[in-house]
């Protein structure tokens, strides 16, 4: 790293809060200085350290007169950044983390995105790692695959999801002219700024690049970690005002709403109910979360996914100890649990919202017993279906979803668990084929015989049929005969698998057939429709009559009219 000369404006800062850093901060300096950046400034604040964090900075800048150390009587880290912007020089400005680090040419790569382009901000992808993993944050909501220079912010919304300021550089001008600072609070002081900075963005870059690898410590006393009632308060107030800076913008608006419903917002509020609050405590957050949502009117509850969904539900109906009882057991091994805490929320709300129960049951809680209802004795799976009371789940999802929500129907809890280990057998897959002059043997390795259904081969086309299938469940293996006397009609006929007792058919798919075709001897032609999942198909060939035939019926058949 080479500092900036002594009076000439260095072309970037970077501002480190650090307080009791010392375990770290020599790495992160470290990894700043190789960045390959002519005058390029640290500006390390130290806000009460009493481990040595200054001495190893001082020492770091000591050895390249490029590290400016600033004691301060900061309480946060957003007041300590905030100092540190005060005093930075740079003309670009960035932000680090004390127990994090920086890869090799990220910022290199961002300045020169943004010396291209003239945008006023640009930001890259990160990695998380922890001791023994290191993994993607962004591969749900952003892929980081390609370069974008000067982009409007409403052209890649996705980008709000991500609010750390660490992963971004900004043009100082910028900076000072949207006002920009950090709220001084105790954490998620990030939430703000960078929704802000976005939004009043003329232009935004993104590099594909990995440019900031961030420390996970939510096994220690992490601030970003803390779920108690203040730090959940203040992260719907912070949501509050955001939800006020996105509001002349739709697509922005949306993009919000999007992230408190289905990604931090959820997440706080999970983690918060799984600390196992007072209800008094609960209502303090229903009540904070209520008014953000009844402030945004993009945010809409009905289109979240329904494990999301149950939980905000729950919580805005006052269902607050069903709440805390699904945020703390829905996520445990056991599907005993796992079932019991959906039953409940299903049954809870319906006395309060019974379109929304509905709704819950047939996307979430039929999923839930498809499953794990077959690792459950009968008994407590006939417990549980018996206690949906009313619930009148629906679905076309998928054949083993519509199957189940029959099977619940129907309050059988002996068949709501053979349904549930048809999940193991469906579809149904095509290992071998024999063809015969008489028809075909087809043949595979599921367990059905321990499915305990009575499993037949149906053929739909020009001919409708159906061959019984044996199982051998010593073998895990089961086996179909398929004679061409039951097709009498030429043409393809699509094949399922339906079980005794279970409402629905299921499919039968292959990814090996004898191709190119068989001879025309062979009455019957397995195919794989590669287009439709690999569905097994079977064409019927009627014998093709010779031509010496056909000339000798028509010489009869002229010396009759004769």
């Amino acid at each position: 790293m080479t500092a900036a000369p002594e009076g000439t404006v260095p072309m970037l800062s970077v501002v480190v809060p650090a307080r009791n850093s010392a375990l770290w901060i020599g790495e992160l300096i470290e990894s700043i200085a190789v960045q390959g950046v002519s005058g390029l400034e640290i500006v390390l604040v130290d806000n009460g350290s009493v481990d040595g964090t200054a001495a190893i900075a001082t020492g770091a800048a000591g050895a390249g007169a490029s590290v400016r150390v600033v004691r301060s009587a900061a309480l946060s880290a957003a007041a300590a950044r905030n100092e540190g912007v005060a005093v930075a020089r740079g003309e670009y400005l960035a932000f680090a983390d004390a127990d994090d680090l920086v890869p090799d040419g990220a910022y290199r790569s961002m300045l020169s995105s943004l010396e291209a382009s003239g945008s006023d901000m640009v930001i890259g992808d990160h990695l998380k790692f922890a001791p023994a993993r290191t993994w993607s944050p962004t591969e749900r909501w952003w892929p980081f695959d390609r370069h974008i220079t000067a982009a409007r912010p409403v052209d890649v919304p996705q980008l709000l999801s991500g609010r750390a300021c660490w992963n971004r550089m900004f043009r100082r001008s910028f900076w000072d002219d949207s006002g920009l600072s950090f709220p001084e609070v105790p954490s998620l002081e990030d939430v703000l700024p960078m929704t802000q900075a976005f939004v009043r963005a003329r232009t935004i870059d993104v590099v594909p690049e990995c440019v900031y690898l961030y420390r996970d410590r939510s096994g220690d006393a992490s601030l970003s970690r803390r779920a108690d009632l203040e730090s959940t308060l203040r992260y719907f107030e912070q949501e509050q005002r955001c939800a006020e800076v996105t509001a002349g913008s739709d697509v922005l608006r949306h993009q919000h709403a999007e992230i408190i419903l289905d990604a931090d917002g959820w997440a706080h509020l999970d983690r918060f109910l799984r600390t196992e609050p007072s209800s008094a405590a609960v209502a303090e957050v229903a009540a904070a979360a209520r008014s953000l949502l009844e402030g945004s009117a993009a945010a809409r509850v009905d289109d979240v996914p329904a494990q999301r969904r149950v939980l905000w539900l729950l919580v805005l109906h006052g269902l607050f100890d069903a709440a805390v009882h699904f945020a703390r057991t829905t996520f445990e091994a056991g599907a005993e649990t796992r079932i019991g805490a959906w039953v409940r929320a299903v049954v809870d709300l319906a006395a309060v919202d019974p379109a929304a129960a509905r709704a819950l049951a047939s996307e979430g809680l039929v999923p839930t017993f498809v499953n794990g209802a077959d690792g459950l004795d009968t008994a407590a799976v006939q417990s549980a279906v018996h206690g949906l009371g009313r619930v009148d789940p629906r679905t076309d999802a998928s054949e083993l979803e519509h199957a189940m929500a029959s099977a619940i129907t129907t309050a059988d809890g002996a068949l709501v668990r053979r349904v549930s280990a048809l999940r193991h057998v469906v579809p149904l897959v095509v290992s071998e084929v024999s063809a015969t002059e008489s028809g075909l043997a087809v043949s595979g390795k599921a367990s059905l015989g321990v499915v305990g259904l009575h499993p037949t081969l149906v053929l739909d086309g020009p001919t409708h049929a159906e061959t019984p299938v044996r199982t051998v469940s010593t073998s895990d293996g089961w086996s179909a005969e398929i004679s061409a006397s039951i097709l009498p009609e030429r043409g393809r006929h699509g094949t399922t698998v339906t079980f005794q007792g279970v409402e629905g058919s299921f499919p039968v798919v292959t990814a090996r057939m004898p191709l190119p075709p068989l001879e025309d001897r062979f009455p019957l032609q397995p195919l794989a429709d590669r287009r439709n999942g690999w569905r097994f198909l079977i064409d019927r060939r009627l014998p093709k009559r010779s031509v010496t035939g056909l000339a000798a019926r028509l010489r009869a058949r002229l010396g009759r009219v004769r």
